[in-house]
């Protein structure tokens, strides 16, 4: 029997001979409150205010119990994924991760060609043709629809991963009769070429994956992160994001990779075989003490937060760009309470700087006590890393958008309301040569909250 510890549930993994099985061990007095014995031996007001109490710990109690059943839904059915056996395949590869960032980038160099091309062509015609908008205002191509087929059915397939998780998951692609497709829209005959060379690539790259050496691992893929950038001539700031997550959801290899840039920058890595591999456009003076912010714009918490550390507001944009800034010296820091992204944009990113000696992870639990724990990456039909009456409902984070009102603010109770790979829970992401600094930002976290409603942090 093992025991193993996610995201706050105490679980068992009971082996036979052939198979493993997952038992929770709740302690149901570490979900109700501590003071909650005290209150009954003390007077504390009417019988309705006792009914009203009990009744809001109740609540809390259910929501707890559906967050942390989720997640035991998503181990378990990673497990079943895997048809995991106390029985040891044979090891081909003493560094099976690093074999597996090595293809990732191959694959992606393969695609680099397709893409570039592609690109030229939306940036001709940005204003209309190649590309539409989306549900959540945001642009997707043919390239990404296109890039994330490829990965996903013939580059990762053939049940050598446990799941595989792509933010492009419900479009509908055709690349195997002419004319090809992506949803509604026709891909230009022009690209057939290119698009049949870069798929024979990636196929024989697919080969090169061991078929049993990965069956525990959940794939994250974000085909082109920045797609607005990519569909208005920004190429600069897009990122091909591939990464992969342990049976707990946290991300133990990944590739963050730009293909539009020349060179090609990227950035790859798997901190427990101590690799650390990429190419980088480093700073010609770094910033330590920059902290890259979104778009230039930041909330009430982190604008105060900067002022007490004393750092430089430097813009960015697209995730994986700025996990990269990071990296290459342009920023020591990015924090932020606010959401407006997801788990396919943090799994790589937080497996690649923590190769490289840095950090990714939530911000509430550090802030409670500097415990730097990550977003669990695991398929799963509702929101692992969700807490009830933390949230604010946004256009971005809503699984229904009917629910979302301008100008209303709603702290959301519900899980099954929030989408399932939303990022809810803010972010403190560091490049190594800013480790040290944490217990100094902790602390300045901890007097900007303490000044007023205003400063503490607004989680979406």
């Amino acid at each position: 029997m093992k025991n193993l510890i996610v995201s706050g549930i105490s679980l068992c993994l009971l082996h036979s001979s052939n198979s493993f099985s997952i038992v929770p061990s709740f302690k149901p007095h570490a979900l109700t409150r501590s003071s909650t014995s005290s209150r009954f031996r003390t007077e504390i007001g009417p019988t309705k205010q006792v009914i009203a109490d009990l009744t809001d710990e109740n609540v809390a109690l259910r929501n707890e119990l559906i967050r942390k059943d989720a997640i035991i839904e998503g181990l378990l059915s990673t497990l079943q994924a895997t048809a995991m056996t106390t029985q040891v395949d044979a090891i081909h590869h003493v560094t099976p991760l690093t074999d597996l960032v090595n293809v990732a980038k191959e694959a992606c160099d393969a695609v680099t060609p397709m893409l570039q091309a592609f690109y030229e062509k939306i940036a001709e015609n940005k204003d209309g043709g190649s590309a539409k908008l989306k549900n959540d205002a945001t642009y997707f191509t043919i390239a990404d629809g296109i890039v994330q087929h490829m990965f996903i059915e013939h580059l990762l397939s053939g049940g050598k991963f446990a799941q595989i998780v792509g933010e492009e998951d419900e479009s509908e692609i055709n690349i195997t009769t002419k004319p090809y497709m992506v949803d509604d829209l026709v891909v230009p005959d022009e690209f057939n070429g290119i698009i049949e060379t870069t798929l024979s690539k990636l196929k024989a790259l697919a080969k090169k994956i061991d078929d049993t050496a990965h069956r525990q691992l959940t794939v994250f893929v974000d085909p082109i992160d920045g797609t607005r950038e990519f569909a208005t001539g920004h190429g600069e700031y897009v990122t091909i994001l591939l990464g992969f997550n342990d049976p707990t959801g946290h991300p133990v290899a990944g590739m963050m990779y730009r293909p539009l840039t020349e060179p090609c920058y990227w950035a790859g890595g798997a901190a427990s075989e101590d690799c650390k591999l990429g190419l980088l456009d480093m700073a010609e003076t770094p910033h330590p003490k920059g902290m890259l912010v979104t778009d230039g714009k930041v909330s009430p918490f982190l604008s105060q937060l900067i002022d007490e550390l004393g750092y430089e507001r430097i813009n960015s944009v697209a995730s994986g760009n700025r996990a990269m800034m990071l990296l290459e010296g342009k920023g020591g820091a990015y924090i932020r309470d606010t959401g407006g992204f997801a788990k396919w944009d943090t799994s790589a990113a937080n497996a690649v700087l923590e190769a490289y000696g840095g950090c990714m992870a939530k911000l509430p639990a550090f802030l409670e006590d500097r415990t730097l724990e990550s977003y669990t990456h695991l398929k799963t039909t509702k929101n692992l890393d969700f807490n009830p009456n933390q949230v604010h409902l946004t256009l971005s984070n809503a699984k229904d958008k009917s629910q979302w009102m301008k100008g209303v603010d709603v702290l959301v109770t519900d899980v099954t309301t929030i989408k399932e790979y939303s990022c809810c829970q803010g972010l403190v992401a560091l490049d190594k040569e800013c480790m040290d600094d944490l217990p100094a930002i902790h602390d300045a976290m901890l007097k900007v909250k303490s000044e007023g409603l205003w400063s503490k942090p607004v989680f979406t």
